[in-house]
């Protein structure tokens, strides 16, 4: 996962933790999340509209937001500040067909004073999704909810509609359900030209007014710009008139300023695919807001229908957050309330696990569950308890995360992994008196697995009342450059190349100005962080006592068996919807896998709570870095981290998930803690008074928990002051609420006898560090998973292996560069067999080997102490392996064209009777000539005696299921020469994008030798500053955005993989050649630091060759 890191050089971190920065930068969000959350901050607008003095009364009660999905141009803050500044009374958000953009609509509102309605123009009888389509189907049917029972009754149709609609994107709604819901609850306005009253006239109106009744339905007067307006608002005031039904003056709005109306058509143009040039007949100028004393002149001869506006806004506006709903009320056995219930399984937990220590872990306990009943908060934690509980009695791997580990009360229900009272985690991180809002528990599964525990959600809770949260998929400069290109009427070709050049996620910059035209340029920075459509989160769920749907639209997924909110993370944290985090975690499932692989092959089992603690080899292997699929340490900088820190205790793998941040570590950047850790430093303290604290981590801060428990050492501040002065110094609007905290720290201070400049220098260091503070709990909790899969690693390597594979995709590497490594500490990998292959990887016995492997001390709970680390002495695989008499036989989902479905087809055909030919392999299986070829070229038949060029050209040949066996005219393939051992290489990467057997470099290496170029395993043996040639394979680029302009290459040649280092001026030297690549030869400078191998790129070279894999591609990150 991510660290969602702060816009800062590794050099300024390590300058503020070494307590030499005295500047600090805007501050991030203060969230949960394991350094920096993606927590959207509140509203705060780059200028305050001011709102005119003297102005005509007037709400606007049509508008469209960009929430309207390629509909509108303008966002629902930029709608509700423009608003402002033009003095509307009250304004309304009516998107299509759901309420997505309602929420943020609300927030800024607030901010601004503004009244707000809520509505919706929801399209009747549709048949398809209506993108792709120049003139939208169906009718339009424009409603204004009164109040928040109206609002429930229109979000509740929606939901319904969305629900009953064929796919998404295809709402299906009931006129009677409509009807029901609607009177008496909803303002109905005549609406657009695809309302019924423009389309069929006074028949249309008549119909409203039959369904709805004259007390609910108004006619809309609209100003387009049109030369037809006052003929069409004639007619409708005098249909209006014989019904006897007011009027209203409406904008119809489609963007906030008039400068967003170029926008507005090009989303147009982006729905209904085609170019503003095709689309142009049907595109007509999109109106925006006007202001009251404009609309006035506009409605001059239509009296009553601007001061309606108002009266109509006065009837339905509302604070949207009195839509909230409660969390669901939990069965509790009889006699029980949640909170005695929460009490009793917390007792029956800290039973067993306090069992040396119940006394003073019953004292904490008390403690947060006191906190938690003063807050009502027992149902969410037994909620999560029922959900984890759940998972644990159907074999899933899952372990909570994050903050909820500084909570005894998550361990002792087995939420957690990590015993926040051995460790001395403050409960005040996790949850302080002072918050409001529920906690934040966030649960990892096995990602495989997970899709059960969902459905259990659903089961238990119902569909109407759980439902996913929503991502909202906004523009990047990719996507943006690519539809505005389109848009004006550029060719596929160009809109790609152009969208190709466009290397920050962030900014439409290329290398030159002009490779992009301007007029494309200017479109899609207009667009850049529009919402395109909607998306599901990862694994958020929303649950809630009334239904969902009545709160926000629930709609159909893509996925089946899902359904989602409209409304991201952010929204439902503003409106106080409590989200459920059921997160996959590929390393979960990998280590399920493999537990279980060496239960049923080796005939050992484990758990993670078995595995032996603290075992040197384990460290020893992380202190050479060899962490190639290990969890969270296999990252470029964590491999140049390892060698550094030289962990030797369970701690020390906590502080190096911590220290890491984007951006170069090498010359002089090195983290204090390194410093200190490697005896270059003396270890000191700020104060005397801060060593306790800060001794675990060499008297550098690194964790939020410490900035709360400085602060409680220095200005006496309780548990929840410290979390309130940690939130609000990690936070946009923070600096604003401190005053009274900061007043308390310095009072503190000067009572321990801290002043003047020391006490500036201290509390600087604490702000600063409160900007980068990593949340402790959460390291520990991945720590757990870093010692399991290092310790898999080391002495399952086979297993491992296998069930990384079967997790895929997942972590840094592809599995070619995976099953390199694995190839590299002895495991035998062999290719994929029609006859010895199941769906997945596995392991097979390797003839000959009998016995066990490895040594048996390995196995033992209690290790010896661990020992220092000896960087001279070699690697000792083989003493640790314990898995040594089994080799790794590929799946046959590894073969491309090869689904899941079509290898379980395969395996069971096989069980019934074994295979006898490929021929009788087809006739069964029913495989395509694609299918054959792929799995001929990945030597699948090889076991029938033909050869891969044979197997190939039988494909097409053999019997089909229609045929009885036998009858297919087979000619025997003529005699094809043998494969060498490249082509053998080469066959393998295509099939399989694994090569078992060597790594293509191997067949270059004489070549590449007698040109000066050395392999990467030779490099640690050269000396420090040395100029060097060495040749690889790409496995991914990395241009982090703190990394001032260097971008990080990995290179891997069958030997090993190396950090390549290519600063600014280099890359952009050399830049299409290290873009478009796929090996490369690079000469350049040598760097040995602490362990850590690195490569300093002077120049880059393409390196072509036909025993090069063509089809190679690396994988890219930022």
């Amino acid at each position: 996962m991510a660290w969602h890191n702060p816009d800062i050089s590794w050099r300024e971190l390590e300058a503020r933790l070494s307590g030499r920065w005295r500047d600090p930068s805007p501050p991030p969000d203060g969230g949960d999340g394991p350094a920096f959350s993606r927590k959207r901050g509140a509203y705060d607008p780059a200028e305050q509209p001011v709102r005119p003095e003297m102005t005509v009364p007037y709400a606007e009660l049509h508008c469209h937001s960009n929430y309207s999905f390629l509909d509108g141009a303008s966002g629902p803050e930029d709608l509700v500040a423009e608003a402002t500044r033009l003095g509307l009374t009250a304004l309304a958000l009516t998107d299509h067909d759901g309420f997505s953009g309602a929420a943020r609509f609300a927030e800024a509102a607030q901010l601004h004073q503004l009244r707000t309605v809520y509505g919706a123009e929801l399209s009747l009888g549709l048949t398809a999704p209506q993108a792709g389509i120049a003139d939208p189907q169906g009718d339009h049917l424009l409603v204004l909810a009164r109040g928040v029972q109206g609002y429930h009754a229109l979000a509740s149709a929606i939901t319904e509609a969305n629900l009953a609609g064929e796919q998404k994107g295809q709402p299906k709604y009931d006129l009677d359900d409509l009807v029901d819901r609607g009177r008496g609850n909803w303002t109905v306005l005549t609406g657009c030209r695809k309302g019924w009253t423009r389309r069929e006239g006074l028949p249309g109106l008549r119909r409203l007014v039959d369904l709805f009744g004259s007390d609910s339905v108004v006619v809309e007067l609209t100003a387009s710009g049109s030369a037809e307006d006052s003929r069409t608002n004639d007619a409708l005031a005098s249909w209006a008139g014989e019904l006897g039904l007011a009027t209203v003056a409406t904008g119809n709005v489609h963007a906030a300023r008039v400068a967003d109306t170029r926008l507005a058509q090009a989303f147009a143009a982006v729905r209904a695919r085609r170019s503003l040039a095709e689309l142009d007949g049907w595109l007509a100028p999109p109106p925006f807001l006007r202001s009251g004393k404009e609309m006035a002149a506009l409605f001059a001869r239509w009296p009553g229908s601007m001061s309606r506006s108002v009266e109509i806004a006065a009837d339905c506006a509302f604070d949207l957050r009195k839509a909230s709903p409660k969390l669901p009320k939990q069965q509790v056995p009889a006699g029980h309330t949640p909170m005695s219930w929460l009490r009793e399984l917390v007792r029956v937990g800290a039973d067993r696990l306090y069992q040396d220590v119940r006394a003073d872990a019953e004292t904490r306990l008390q403690r947060e569950l006191a906190v938690i009943e003063s807050k009502d908060f027992a149902g969410y934690f037994l909620i999560v308890h029922d959900i984890v509980a759940f998972a644990r009695s159907q074999g899933i791997l899952c372990q909570g995360r994050g903050s909820a580990a500084n909570s005894a009360v998550c361990y002792a229900l087995g939420i957690t992994a990590v015993d926040s009272i051995a460790y001395g985690l403050p409960f005040e991180r996790f949850l302080a008196s002072t918050r409001d809002e529920e906690p934040d528990i966030d649960v990892d599964f096995d990602s495989d697995r997970r899709e059960e525990v969902i459905q259990w959600v659903y089961q238990t809770y119902g569909r109407r009342n759980a439902a996913q949260v929503c991502n909202v998929i906004s523009y990047r400069p990719k996507s943006a450059v690519r539809d505005m290109a389109k848009v004006l009427g550029y060719s596929v070709g160009q809109q790609d190349a152009w969208s190709k050049k466009i290397e920050s996620w962030s900014a439409i910059r290329t290398q030159e100005p002009d490779d992009i035209p301007a007029p494309v340029v200017a479109l899609a920075e207009q667009a850049m962080k529009a919402p395109r459509h909607l998306g599901i989160h990862s694994g958020g769920m929303v649950l809630t006592e009334r239904p969902v749907g009545e709160v926000v639209p629930i709609e159909k997924a893509r996925m089946p068996g899902r359904t989602v909110l409209q409304w991201d993370k952010d929204d439902c944290a503003y409106m106080g919807l409590v989200k459920f985090d059921l997160l996959g975690l590929g390393m979960l499932g990998a280590i399920q896998y493999t537990f279980d692989l060496v239960e049923q092959r080796v005939g050992e089992r484990w758990t993670l709570a078995s595995i032996p603690k603290e075992e040197q080899g384990v460290y020893d292997m992380l202190c050479r870095a060899d962490s190639i699929g290990v969890f969270q340490v296999e990252s470029r900088a964590q491999i140049g981290t390892l060698p550094r820190l030289r962990p030797r205790r369970f701690y020390e793998l906590v502080v190096e998930i911590a220290l890491i941040r984007p951006g170069p570590i090498q010359g002089g950047a090195v983290h204090p803690y390194i410093r200190r850790k490697l005896g270059e430093e003396a270890i000191t303290y700020p104060h005397p008074v801060l060593e306790p604290i800060l001794e675990r981590t060499l008297g550098v801060p690194l964790f939020q928990e410490q900035l709360m428990q400085i602060a409680m050492a220095l200005g006496g501040c309780t548990g929840d002051e410290a979390d309130l002065l940690r939130r609000a110094m990690g936070s946009k609007r923070g600096i604003e609420k401190i005053g009274r905290l900061r007043e308390q720290l310095y009072s503190g201070m000067a009572d321990k006898g801290i002043t003047g400049e020391l006490a500036d220098d201290l509390y600087g260091r604490i702000q600063a560090f409160a900007n980068f503070g990593f949340a402790e709990s959460h390291a520990i909790s991945f720590a757990l998973l870093v010692y399991a899969s290092s310790w898999l690693k080391l002495h399952y390597p086979a297993a491992f292996l296998a069930g990384l594979l079967r997790a895929q995709p997942m972590g840094f590497y592809s599995p070619q560069s995976l099953v390199a490594d694995a190839r590299r500490h002895g495991v035998q990998i062999n290719k994929p067999c029609i006859l010895a292959s199941g769906v997945h990887a596995d392991l097979e016995p390797i003839a000959g080997h009998e016995g066990p492997t490895g040594s048996p001390h390995c196995r033992t709970a209690k290790q010896p102490p661990v020992g220092p680390f000896d960087s001279t002495a070699p690697p000792d695989h083989r003493e640790h392996r314990l898995d040594g008499n089994h080799a790794v036989r590929l799946g046959l989902t590894s073969v491309q064209q090869i689904s899941a479905a079509d290898a379980e087809r395969i395996v069971a055909a096989r069980t019934e009777s074994e295979f006898v030919d490929m021929a009788d392999v087809v006739r069964r299986c029913g495989l395509s000539r694609a299918q054959q070829e792929q799995l001929a070229t990945a030597g699948a038949f090889d076991v029938f005696g033909l050869t891969r060029r044979q197997a190939i050209w039988n494909a097409g040949y053999t019997d089909s299921q229609d045929r009885l066996a036998g009858t297919a005219i087979v000619a025997p393939p003529p005699m094809l020469p043998l494969m060498s051992e490249v082509e053998l290489t080469l066959a393998d990467l295509a099939a399989t994008r694994i090569s078992p057997t060597e790594h293509p470099f191997a067949h270059l290496r004489g070549r590449l030798a007698a040109g000066g170029a050395l392999s990467v395993g030779e490099l640690a043996k050269r000396e420090h500053g040395r100029r060097v040639t060495v040749g690889g394979l790409i496995t991914h680029r990395q241009r982090p955005y703190t990394a001032g302009g260097v971008t990080f290459l990995n290179l891997e040649d069958e030997t090993g993989m190396l950090n390549v280092v290519v600063f600014e001026a280099v890359w952009q030297r050399h830049r299409k050649v290290a873009r478009t690549s796929a090996a490369v030869v690079i000469q350049g400078r040598l760097e040995h630091q602490q362990g850590a191998v690195n490569l300093v790129a002077e120049k880059i070279e393409r390196l072509l060759d036909p025993g090069l894999p063509p089809g190679h591609r690396s994988r890219d990150f930022q």
